[in-house]
């Protein structure tokens, strides 16, 4: 059985990792064209402008308009935008270095963490945290992206130290690092309220001494903890007239409405653009049922009234649509290999694949969608593609048989830790799954995949060693 033990790391490895790190990111940063990296950053624009207006008016406060409160982001990301920023005079270069520092030290924690567990594999998961193509191109882009797989590697590896620090002060800890987590992206705060339940599944999978009771204590203090800093933002949020949440109804309804259309062009079998408009058409309909009292609601109500609307068609698909849709997203979620930002950020023009599904006469599935991509564009992109393909897929066949290793190794902390975090991620991806939504759990991917790593080495040793005895 694996088992929680600290070996010495070999830096001179560390060293080689860092050196080959800086020269790609320096070849990145210098091949970019001039604007790519807030022009082509994923809703750029909705995490730049508040952190603008702090630096303008120093308040979270629509940029435009000071006397109208700054709602649809979470803070912590525009804060983190803002101090870079600040400390580089106004240049977004500032910001991308900050993140290529970010996307390093995640690796550096990655590799604590995987040591923990695995002794002498930690190097390697530094290695494969920050060379993933998909954490890379992010890092070079406006988005929250990689602050916020920081956030969430150094809290799960808190999680998982926490079975041999189970104490007060370490709950508390985690708690803070989780309410922070959800600052950055709030998509983990329905977690909150269920981390005393957390708690004592870990400690009943852990070989620890604490009674439940003590895991169950443990766990309401990480709870409060996390709560005390998601407060702010809540009573902000109260504030602006939208109630005690983290996420406004304005950015979810823009999400339900996102997952909606794909149902829309999977049941239809329709193009997603053909979809969305169609949904929209329908939304029209709706407001126009309200007649003279829609005109007469707060944004925050009319919104409001559309999230539900939106969560109550989601559920109007036949069981049929529903799975297809769940089985698309997954393989968007686990197998896209998020090298196309490589490209934007290098210039390389040629087809995306959510173009063409966008735009293609009926339904396309992600997979087919790749592969009518990668026969339409340059031998570059083909080559960046099919390495980026390459990296997901033997690291998602590792991981299964991490996985599987875990259960027969009887590591069931480990193993609850891991496939919860991944499950809950991918969950609440619901159908819109993609690459950008896996960045955040890819260090526990990669942890998994080194698990099974491990398993297959040990057991070709233990092969060699009963054949060398014989």
């Amino acid at each position: 059985m694996l088992v929680l033990r600290h070996t010495n790391v070999n830096y001179k490895y560390v060293y080689i990792i860092a050196i080959i790190y800086v020269l790609i990111n320096t070849s990145l940063l210098f091949f970019a064209p001039s604007g790519v990296h807030l022009s082509q950053g994923a809703d750029a624009a909705s995490w730049y402008n508040p952190a603008l207006s702090l630096l303008q008016h120093a308040s979270f406060v629509t940029l435009d308009d000071p006397t109208v409160l700054q709602t649809y982001r979470t803070p912590l990301y525009p804060m983190y935008e803002a101090l870079m920023l600040w400390i580089g005079g106004g240049d977004i270069l500032a910001i991308i270095i900050g993140q290529i520092i970010l996307l390093w030290l995640t690796g550096m924690v990655a590799l604590k963490m995987v040591e923990e567990v695995l002794p002498r594999r930690g190097i390697l998961a530094l290695a494969l945290v920050v060379f993933n193509p998909n954490a890379l191109g992010s890092a070079h882009l406006v988005q929250s992206d990689v602050l916020y797989m920081f956030m969430v590697t150094i809290t799960l590896c808190c999680l998982l130290l926490y079975k041999h620090k189970s104490n007060f002060y370490f709950s508390i800890v985690i708690g803070l690092l989780f309410g922070l987590t959800c600052l950055v992206r709030p998509s983990g705060q329905y977690l909150i309220p269920m981390l005393p339940l957390i708690y004592m599944l870990i400690g009943l999978t852990s070989e620890n001494n604490l009674s439940i009771r003590r895991h169950f204590y443990n766990g309401i203090l990480s709870t409060i903890a996390a709560l005390f800093v998601v407060f702010s933002w809540a009573q902000h949020n109260e504030s602006a007239g939208w109630g005690y949440n983290l996420a406004t109804s304005a950015i979810e309804e823009v999400y339900f409405r996102d997952n909606v259309s794909y149902l829309e062009s999977v049941s239809s079998d329709i193009s997603l653009n053909e979809a969305s408009n169609k949904i929209k058409n329908n939304e029209k309909n709706y407001i126009e049922s309200y007649h003279n009292s829609w005109p007469s609601m707060t944004k925050q109500e009319q919104f409001s009234i559309l999230t539900s609307y939106y969560k109550k068609q989601l559920i109007t698909y036949d069981s049929d649509t529903i799975i297809k849709g769940f089985v698309e997203s997954w393989i968007g979620f686990f197998g896209a290999g998020g090298a196309a930002n490589i490209y934007n950020i290098l210039g390389i023009d040629g087809p995306r694949s959510t173009q063409i599904m966008a735009n293609f006469e009926n339904h396309m599935s992600r997979v087919e969608a790749v592969l009518l991509t990668l026969l339409e564009s340059k031998p570059i992109v083909v080559l960046i593609s099919v390495f980026a393909f390459l990296y997901v897929i033997v690291l998602r066949i590792l991981g299964i048989i991490g996985i599987i290793s875990m259960i027969r190794n009887k590591d069931y902390d480990v193993l609850f830790i891991l496939t919860g975090v991944v499950s809950y991620f991918m969950l609440v991806a619901l159908f819109v799954g993609n690459s950008r939504y896996r960045l955040p759990i890819d260090p526990a991917l990669i942890m998994m995949s080194l698990y099974g790593l491990t398993s297959i080495k040990n057991r070709n040793l233990d092969a060699c060693t009963s054949a060398t005895k014989k």
